[in-house]
């Protein structure tokens, strides 16, 4: 089982909570993770995202499967989020630093498809939660993701790089910015629609560096991006996000 290392997480709190925390793998599964991830031509092109390339257990479902099963590294990483465990962990990172969204309780699932709660679970607000992750890659010729503030589904996002030390040029950008509309009357967007890059401005960017995390909570106004880049076409963007979500 892979250990996630919380410490030397370094919280903002304004606009909306959202951390960074470096060295989130030991250094062993992280090169193991690195060297296995999946090649391109496994992937779906999204350009209603922006300009990055997905593969989920929605996207491309067939070869995001049989990747899995064919990598014993990432099927253990995909089952140790996969579990009700793993967002409690997450949720209690959470409130040790000052974030209780009061969710101690609640049902679970592993399914994609929306489960009806029980007569019980409904009675008392009984949240039902998911766990997913998807692989994504930006070329970092011209890669980028639109500002946008996340599903309403969502809860939290953790974003990790699989990049190998020395594989990356900070010049080339790839960094997740926090974003403020500059219209203030666009800067409440519970619906997640989204943004051009000329109207909104980056109050910070957390860089792209190896073996870190970016984790922060969906809100109404936790706009992000990552703008376009400007390194060459055979330089990939390598990450995974991690998605917990409430579909009750």
């Amino acid at each position: 089982m892979h250990k996630f290392n919380y410490q030397n997480a370094q919280f903002d709190y304004e606009p909306y909570p959202i951390c960074y925390i470096p060295n989130f793998l030991n250094e062993a599964d992280y090169k193991e993770l690195c060297d296995t991830y999946p090649s391109l031509d496994m992937f779906k092109f999204k350009p209603a995202l922006g300009n990055k390339y997905s593969l989920a257990e929605k996207n491309n479902r067939e070869f995001y499967f049989n990747f899995l099963k064919e990598n014993k590294a990432w099927k253990d990483f995909y089952e140790q989020v996969k579990t009700k465990e793993f967002i409690k962990e997450v949720f209690e990172f959470l409130r040790g630093h000052g974030i209780d969204q009061n969710i101690r309780r609640f049902w679970y699932t592993r399914e994609m498809a929306k489960k009806r709660r029980s007569i019980i679970g409904r009675a008392f607000d009984k949240k039902l939660l998911r766990s997913r992750f998807e692989f994504s890659l930006m070329s970092a010729n011209g890669g980028n993701i639109l500002p946008h503030t996340d599903a309403t589904r969502k809860l939290v996002t953790l974003v990790l790089t699989f990049i190998k030390p020395g594989e990356w040029k900070e010049e080339w950008g790839g960094g997740t910015n926090i974003d403020k509309p500059k219209d203030i009357t666009k800067i409440y967007n519970n619906v997640n629609f989204q943004l051009p890059f000329e109207e909104v401005t980056p109050v910070k960017t957390f860089p792209f560096n190896p073996n870190q995390c970016v984790l922060f909570v969906k809100t109404y106004n936790s706009w992000h991006s990552v703008s376009p880049m400007t390194g060459p076409e055979s330089a990939l963007r390598k990450t995974i996000t991690i998605n917990i979500e409430n579909i009750s």
